[in-house]
């Protein structure tokens, strides 16, 4: 089953929200799939867009020290050339935030617009198909699938995000009163009670149908409740849903900070029951951008060298406190408590991801009509250009 939870049906639960304020403050920092957050804060020195039409953002020049990568000779011989990025204020955007604070794309002579208006993916694809946006990182959803059914190629061309070993960034979450009452203490509770996830026709469907397994339930077993993820907190605390896929930072906001929700799975125990690498967003190229290869190799260069860089902070402290400055400029998360305890998202330094995860959410797709046939998974990702960058690093 399945349900939208409305506003207004969540204020006549008697819902909180006043109480929950600074987690709604902090969607955009929620680096999960599914509904788009509500447009953030930008950094200083760029104009919050409107539409597709954002103020420039051009990267920093590198500061002194900085390890340099040969650019491509077609690219250092010409104007610098902006492209249009739609990032929402994550903390899994953080190979695109490095490349931009570290100089990594104007080594490459790009310049970036950050375009944070929120839509979806249904929203988005159209725009980078007709050339209004040239680049987007974003949920996977059945809305790829079904463009590349109408004819519409916007490929994933790398990660954006993963749940990994040591970089489990969800928990699912139930109501803190009722698992200490013992009436949901383990998955197999959730027979027949509202299980709160932000996208059903994303990737959250898999993670979801994953974890009830885990308890010997199905998807129908559950009352699917589809509601943004700052919404998430109040509406376990009050009961109004009896379990939630919670992202950071709203996990630890809500099981650690709060006490409002305690943890069925989290962390590594939630990448033991849905498997390793599994892919939650990526970064899709339009295909304008993908024909200029020059272009698309120069940006995959500078962002892969962004990837590296968070990859390198997990075990340097020094780049670590530099990757919190950063994120700290780009996104609402200000707080250092929350970076220090939230488990971060996982970003592969070579910036791929396991695409069988892809063929298996199709099958879910399928069943519950949100596609009408499955694609190849050839059709939805094109790693040759994580290969030719790659040989320039």
């Amino acid at each position: 089953m399945r349900r939208r939870m409305s506003r207004r049906a969540l204020l006549r639960a008697g819902l909180g929200l006043a109480a929950v304020a600074p987690v709604s403050a902090l969607l955009a920092a929620c680096g999960g799939g599914g509904a788009t957050p509500t447009p953030t804060s930008a950094p200083a020195g760029t104009t919050q867009p409107s539409g597709v039409t954002p103020t420039p953002t051009v990267a920093s020049a590198t500061p002194a020290g900085t390890p340099t990568v040969a650019a491509s000779p077609t690219r250092a011989t010409q104007a610098t050339r902006t492209l249009r990025i739609t990032t929402i204020g994550a903390v899994s955007d953080a190979g695109i935030y490095i490349a931009m604070a570290k100089g990594y794309f104007a080594e490459v002579g790009i310049a970036i617009e950050l375009d944070t208006a929120a839509r979806t993916a249904g929203e988005t694809i159209p725009l980078l198909s007709a050339g209004q946006l040239d680049i987007s990182g974003g949920s996977f959803s059945a809305a790829h699938a079904n463009a590349v059914l109408q004819g519409i190629h916007v490929p994933a061309v790398a990660t954006k995000g993963s749940l990994s070993k040591g970089f489990g960034f969800h928990a699912i979450g139930v109501p803190k009163q009722a698992y200490d009452r013992g009436e949901i203490t383990k998955v197999s509770d959730l027979r027949g009670k509202k299980f709160a996830v932000t996208n059903d026709s994303g990737m959250d469907i898999l993670e979801a149908e994953r974890v009830l397994a885990s308890g010997g339930l199905t998807l129908d077993d559950v009352e699917l409740v589809v509601m943004r993820v700052p919404d998430m907190p109040a509406a376990l605390q009050n009961e109004a849903i009896h379990a939630a896929e919670l992202v950071e930072p709203t996990a630890t906001i809500a099981i650690d900070q709060r006490g409002i929700a305690t943890a069925l799975l989290r962390g590594d125990s939630l990448v033991e029951v849905i498997g390793d690498d599994f892919p939650i967003a990526g970064i899709f190229y339009g295909p304008h951008v993908a024909k200029d290869r020059s272009l698309a190799v120069a940006w995959m260069v500078a962002y892969l060298r962004g990837l590296q860089f968070y990859n390198e902070a997990q075990q340097d402290p020094e780049k670590r406190r530099e990757v919190i400055e950063i994120l700290k400029q780009y996104t609402p998360l200000k707080d250092d408590a929350l970076y220090e305890k939230m488990v971060w998202p996982g970003l592969r330094a070579d910036g791929r991801f396991d695409t069988s995860y892809l063929e298996a959410v199709q099958e879910i797709w399928l069943r519950r009509k949100s596609i009408q046939q499955k694609v190849p998974v050839g059709q939805l990702v094109d790693f040759s250009l994580l290969e030719e960058a790659s040989n320039q690093l």
